[in-house]
């Protein structure tokens, strides 16, 4: 797994995501990521589309990140794409 620095305004959102951010979950990313740092990395696709990670991005954009922890995941099919989401929300 390589991890790869993105800047976070070509980052992505997933559309169709099917888990909702409520601004409180946002400020508790928020205030995660400011008191122990940003230690998990969102998963893209070969195009920079979220596949893991939505809620993280919400935050680091609100904290003002030029750029990002990736792990990019490449040869998925879309209806891969779409299941590993639904099963990693």
């Amino acid at each position: 797994m390589k991890i790869e620095k993105i800047k976070v305004d070509e980052i992505i959102p997933y559309a169709d995501n099917a888990k909702l951010h409520p601004e409180r979950q946002i400020e508790q990313i928020r205030s995660s990521i400011l008191e122990f740092g940003f230690n998990d990395p969102i998963a893209i696709d070969e195009n920079n589309v979220v596949i893991e990670g939505n809620g993280r991005l919400m935050a680091i954009k609100d904290l003002g990140f030029k750029e990002v922890d990736c792990i990019r995941i490449e040869g998925l099919t879309e209806d891969q794409k779409r299941a590993y989401i639904l099963v990693h929300n």
